[in-house]
């Protein structure tokens, strides 16, 4: 399935639309010509929750009932238990609208969330 991006994937301006697919409970990528990302769902792994601002939820025209998601890209390394993943800079897909941004986290207002943690801290 397609998603338009409305918030620049950092590092990938020039995306304006992307192709998403799940690979299974954990992982999903991202993908556009030669371009691929990892995704990982954050709730397999740890407690993750943030307040999307006001200006991401308009771009993403979330409304109530919307089926929302959230991913975080990774680095993907054998073994897996070294794949680094980024938590600081979180994915948000609206799947009701096919809506993608990326957010940058505050990182004063969420010191918990760092942009390379290591897999095996969460196994």
């Amino acid at each position: 399935m397609n998603f338009k991006v409305v918030s620049p994937i950092l590092g990938f301006e020039s995306i304006s639309e992307i192709s998403f697919s799940t690979i299974d409970d954990f992982f999903s990528k991202l993908e556009k010509e030669g371009i691929a990302f990892t995704l990982i769902d954050p709730s397999r792994l740890r407690t993750y929750s943030f307040e999307i601002p006001l200006f991401y939820k308009n771009l993403l025209k979330i409304e109530e009932g919307d089926d929302v998601k959230v991913y975080n890209t990774m680095i993907v390394h054998t073994p897996i238990e070294k794949s680094l993943i980024n938590f600081a800079a979180p994915l948000i897909l609206n799947h009701s609208k096919m809506l993608l941004a990326q957010v940058a986290l505050d990182s004063a207002t969420y010191p918990e969330f760092g942009i390379a943690e290591t897999i095996s801290t969460y196994l």
